[in-house]
């Protein structure tokens, strides 16, 4: 940490003057900054957010309504594991470059691309009817938790730890459904993903404010993102498995 910036925070402990140049220090988060620097923060994020949720849903709609595309992508299942592959790779890259403009938004970008075509596929695999269910009642939930998290003033910082060990059970679970097919655990995991998925919803959109400093929109938009996008996919398998049963 440097020694100069500990010092001019903590040498006036009673100065009322709050710069907004001190905000973009390292270290200061979302939530301890001016109004104005928040007010900017959640635009950037949201703003990204939006944009990247309706690419995903044009790619969606291009792909479910393409048999031909379809066709080839089924046919080379190797396309598949090289989009994974590739979308995984970027995401280690934005990791890394989160910060850093504009590399951060061309992997951004890429990523985007190489995720959407990922749900693409998946949802050509589900009739249209249960494809526009599972969009519409991931909308209302993620519009309910968020305004839910922006309203309630509870902290839900111990939760992460919850989540991320429910997170390695359904990893897990899907890894053991691979090897030894089930369909009533392959729905009881769905609705526990949509349950942990959820959860991360109402946390990271706290922890973007809390704990990312206003530089670091990049890394709360990867976040609600992969949330939204996993929720969406979980609530598509219960979908399914009720249309079957």
């Amino acid at each position: 940490m440097n020694q100069d910036r500990v010092i001019h925070q903590e040498g006036d402990p009673t100065r009322s003057n709050h710069s907004i140049v001190d905000d973009f220090m390292y270290g200061s988060n979302v939530a301890q900054s001016h109004v104005t620097i928040r007010l900017g923060f959640l635009r950037k994020v949201y703003g990204i957010l939006f944009s990247q949720l309706a690419f995903t849903s044009i790619v969606c709609i291009f792909i479910i309504n393409s048999p031909g595309f379809q066709e080839i992508l089924k046919e080379n299942p190797w396309i598949m594991i090289f989009n994974f592959g590739v979308t995984f790779a970027l995401l280690i890259g934005l990791m890394i470059n989160r910060t850093n403009y504009p590399m951060n938004y061309y992997l951004l970008a890429l990523f985007t691309f190489f995720e959407s075509i990922s749900v693409g596929l998946i949802t050509s695999f589900y009739e249209t009817w249960i494809v526009v269910q599972a969009f519409i009642l991931t909308s209302l939930v993620v519009g309910s938790l968020t305004l839910y998290t922006f309203q309630t003033k509870r902290d839900f910082k111990a939760g992460g730890a919850i989540l991320s060990s429910l997170l390695l059970l359904l990893i897990f679970g899907g890894l053991f459904q691979i090897f030894f097919q089930n369909e009533m655990m392959h729905t009881l995991l769905a609705i526990l993903g949509a349950f942990v998925f959820s959860g991360f919803i109402v946390y990271d959109t706290q922890m973007i404010m809390k704990k990312l400093s206003p530089e670091e929109y990049i890394l709360g938009v990867i976040n609600l993102y992969l949330d939204i996008i996993n929720l969406f996919l979980e609530i598509l398998k219960i979908l399914d498995s009720m249309k079957k049963n």
